[in-house]
């Protein structure tokens, strides 16, 4: 351990390799944003050309002609792409905003404001004009793409390939106005050809956002943000049905507010807070005895999430035990334990950068059992050399109890992206207590998590304690009292043979504890197969055995418990999916063997059908047959997406979910009329029935008409 940390401190102070350069243009010209790069303008900016593969042909020069060119005004960046190509191949079928265009012909553009090769805003737009947008964290590991921010993007195809425009207003960033190089990372993606390339060059051991290989762009002088205020009024408008005769029509208005208190700190502040057009959550059936964790949708609490992540979610894109313990988790706050919004009656944030500290404060009041329930979050924390990091935070209030609470804790983060030249390595060290009313002592949690998470060889290894009277009252923990020990080994050849992308071999495990140091999980997984075809598809298999030793009875089903004692089982899993580029893919996942007193059996199938531009067909299935000592039980889960996407402003979107144990159907159909970036308006409607193949029963119905205007100073 000490090795590690030694090498890991040497590789933090190395410089990092010099990346080739772009200077931004000044311009007073006026750019229509229209995808035609027709502006004369565009023709004074030298052309960012030398793009480098990622994959499939790593550091190979990109297959196809790739020219970016950077503008700058006192309010906006300019971006124009033209990509080169036969206009017939080009894959854009996806049209609604924020869609994955992993399996498009896509441009992804990450621009780091503050130069800190960590922190960054990602944009990108795909043929058909499709924008989505993210913030990125630690250097890439942290990935929130739920973020949106106010910006304007066209594209055309054309007769040699396609062209993109997009102007992003400065008042969308955060940045030191002193500041006038930023960095700047361009991602082409060639959907036919599964080819990523990237200017500047980006290794393969690289994170696929990482942020620290970003290269300068220079000449940004005179930025303007305005006075840095922007104004979100909404109104609503609504009917609520309960039948048999129950029916209101809520009127309701409300507003949020951001101001730049300076160019690198931002504060929010929301009154009567409405999260009408947030979707719903997938419906699961959950066949363990912990709770499931379900994400972050809404708008308020997305912005700046970043900023209050602690502990293992530094670094939670690749991993999976990130989410076993999270001290501030902000779905606590405005939803009950179902999942259904409680009023948000304000709410208060500040998050930002101020010289190497980051911050992210939030104050907020709910509305439980008609009496106001508050809370209050503080996290801090400094930046280290060019990656790491130390930091605490703080939490004050209680969202599974009556109880007073807050948590206090601590982390380090340690990483470079250079070691042993270019590649990655990190380490983690948090500790947390708790307070709570009533629970006295075994309320501390620490724990530690190293990665090597490299091209070839993948390493993650990891140990947590959970206080059996840990409680994180506005936060998220699957299960408390525990010692859990894991790690995870993947090796990654790249035969370049047989049509094969990259063969993988893993085997991981996962070793808890109770604080007696009797085992109660231990499971291990061993894949010896998962392979990624150059075509886009994928195949795996693997083994998964287990240990079990339930303290008490565990009802996995109404009508099922799972008695106490020693369980050891072993199951199977294989799974192929199809290249989502194509106009039809499919998935389909088959897992079986043992389940405590019996067998279990689950078929997991997705599917998307894109026929024509506008409409989008997806299908999702989830089957168990489980088969125990006192009987047999089958779960089915089914989820239908059929939406219209008429334009990247104007979309459709309609979702059908069923399961069957709780015998109820939920259908959400959203209409989404963009007017221009922050100004909307929504139509939602929502309704669940009960016995919907038997006798259709209507137990609610909701309808909101939305509108919300924003305002920039």
């Amino acid at each position: 351990m000490k090795r590690i940390l030694m090498l890991l401190l040497i590789a933090v102070s190395a410089n990092v390799h010099a990346q080739a350069n772009v200077r931004a243009v000044f311009t007073n010209e006026n750019i229509d944003i229209d995808g035609y790069l027709d502006e004369a303008v565009w023709r004074t900016a030298e052309p960012i050309t030398e793009f480098y593969q990622r994959e499939p042909d790593v550091g190979a020069p990109c297959s196809e002609e790739t020219e970016v060119f950077v503008l700058y005004d006192k309010d906006n960046l300019y971006i124009g792409c033209k990509l080169y190509g036969d206009p017939k191949q080009i894959t854009a079928k996806e049209v609604a905003r924020d869609a994955s265009l992993g399996s498009e012909d896509a441009i992804k553009i990450i621009i780091d404001t503050f130069l800190d090769k960590r922190n960054a805003f990602w944009f990108q737009i795909n043929a058909r004009g499709c924008m989505g947008d993210a913030l990125i964290s630690q250097n890439g590991a942290v990935f929130n793409k739920s973020w949106d921010g106010i910006w304007i993007g066209r594209s055309k195809v054309v007769g040699d390939g396609w062209t993109t425009e997009i102007a992003i207003p400065f008042k969308t960033f955060s940045f030191n106005k002193n500041q006038t190089t930023w960095g700047l990372k361009l991602n082409r993606n060639i959907a036919r050809k599964q080819e990523n390339a990237f200017w500047p060059v980006a290794n393969v051991d690289s994170y696929k956002f990482q942020v620290s290989d970003a290269g300068p762009l220079e000449g940004l002088e005179d930025l303007s943000q305005g006075i840095g205020l922007d104004i979100s009024p909404y109104a609503l408008f609504g009917m609520d049905n309960e039948p048999p005769d129950d029916r209101e029509y809520p009127v309701d208005a409300g507003v949020d507010m951001f101001y730049q208190i300076t160019p690198s700190v931002k504060s929010a502040l929301t009154v009567n807070t409405d999260f009408a057009q947030t979707e719903v959550d997938d419906r699961m059936i959950n066949l363990t005895r912990f709770p499931l964790l379900f994400p972050e949708k809404r708008d308020f609490f997305l912005d700046g999430a970043g900023y209050f992540n602690f502990g293992l979610e530094l670094d939670n894109r690749d991993n999976p035990y990130a989410n076993k313990l999270i001290p501030f988790f902000s779905r606590r706050i405005g939803l009950d334990g179902n999942g259904n919004p409680v009023p948000i009656k304000w709410g208060g944030k500040v998050t930002g950068q101020i010289g190497q500290w980051n911050m992210g404060l939030l104050a907020i009041a709910d509305e439980r059992d008609d009496k106001a329930q508050e809370y209050a979050v503080a996290r801090i924390s400094r930046n280290i050399g060019g990656q790491s990091s130390v930091g605490f935070i703080g939490t004050i209030g209680n969202s599974v109890g009556n109880a007073d609470n807050h948590v206090v804790g601590a982390d380090v983060k340690l990483a470079t992206s250079n070691f042993r030249g270019n590649q990655n390595l990190g380490v983690i060290l948090f500790g947390l207590k708790s307070s709570t009313d009533g629970l006295s002592g075994n309320d501390v949690s620490w724990g530690g998590d190293i990665i090597y998470p490299n091209d070839f060889l993948y390493i993650r290894t990891g140990f947590h304690e959970i206080g059996e009277n840990f409680l994180p009252g506005i936060g998220f923990q699957k299960r408390s009292g525990i010692r859990e020990t894991y790690g995870n080994i993947a090796v990654g050849p790249r035969p370049n043979r047989w049509g094969i992308m990259q063969y993988f071999i893993k085997t991981g495990f996962d070793y808890i504890t109770n604080m007696d140091n009797v085992l109660e999980t231990r499971e291990l997984k061993l894949t010896p197969m998962s392979i990624r075809f150059k075509t886009g598809d994928q195949f795996d298999i693997a083994m998964l055995p287990t240990y079990e030793r339930l303290s008490k009875d565990f009802a996995i089903h109404s009508d099922h418990t799972i008695p106490t004692d020693i369980y050891e089982f072993n199951r199977f899993q294989t799974s192929v999916t199809s290249a989502q580029h194509r106009k039809a893919w499919a998935g389909l996942s088959y897992e079986w063997g043992d389940f405590y007193t019996g067998n279990r059996q689950e078929i997991v199938l997705e599917s998307g059908f894109k026929i024509g531009v506008p409409f989008y067909l997806g299908v999702a299935y989830e089957h168990n047959s489980v088969s125990l000592a006192t009987g047999d039980f089958d779960t089915d889960v089914m989820r239908v997406n059929f939406n219209f996407l008429f334009s990247p402003n104007v979309t459709l979107y309609n979702f059908v979910q069923y399961d069957n144990l709780s015998e109820k159907m939920g259908i959400q159909t959203r209409f989404v009329w963009i007017i221009k970036p922050g100004n909307e308006i929504l139509l939602v409607w929502r309704t669940i029935a009960q016995d919907p193949f038997d006798h259709w029963e209507t137990q609610e119905e909701n309808a909101r008409m939305k509108i919300r205007y924003n305002y920039r100073f």
